[in-house]
């Protein structure tokens, strides 16, 4: 092998090796210690190709303590249409400089198991036909580059059925998909 090719493929297997430890990476997954005063949203089950109770409860919680500056915890157990069940575990908290965000850890069948990130804000985006399950509340593809024009007002009250979450980083979102 040349040289130069081989410092490419040795470069390039660098990038396939992840950042953290999966053990590091969701450690609330594995404990929920250390989050005394934190409040407990529960468990929700949300389903790709329909509205559950749990989609709606969810979005509502978040945005209520991330809106309302409360910490709180809460786990999904999401069903997908190619890798089983995966759980999403949300903690709303400050950062160290005291930014209200929400941090994610993902737990599924892949490899690395477990990812987390952190979204340092929520923006509500409407949906446009409500009584749709499917793809309305459950599915879509967002652009990853810019923050929807057309947003929910963080003053409006407004019922979670009519709006999904975008998680945003840096003014970006995070994903295509929404909650």
């Amino acid at each position: 092998m040349k040289p130069l090719a081989l410092l490419a493929a040795a470069v390039g297997s660098l990038l396939l090796v992840p950042t953290s430890r999966a053990d590091q990476a969701c450690r609330y997954m594995q404990s929920r210690s250390g989050l005394a005063g934190y409040e407990n949203g529960g468990l929700y089950i949300l389903d790709h190709f329909r509205l559950t109770k749990g989609r709606t409860d969810l979005r509502e919680f978040l945005w209520q303590h991330w809106h309302g500056q409360k910490k709180g915890v809460a786990e999904a157990r999401v069903r997908t249409v190619d890798r089983g069940t995966v759980r999403v575990l949300y903690l709303v908290q400050p950062d160290a400089e005291g930014r209200w965000g929400v941090e994610v850890e993902i737990n599924r069948p892949a490899d690395p198991p477990c990812l987390s990130f952190y979204a340092d804000a929520l923006v509500r985006v409407p949906i446009a036909k409500p009584d749709e399950d499917y793809p309305s509340q459950t599915s879509g593809l967002w652009a990853v580059d810019k923050l929807p024009a057309n947003r929910v007002a963080d003053s409006d009250d407004v019922e979670s059925k009519f709006y999904r979450l975008m998680l945003v980083r840096n003014n970006k979102p995070l994903f295509s998909d929404l909650i």
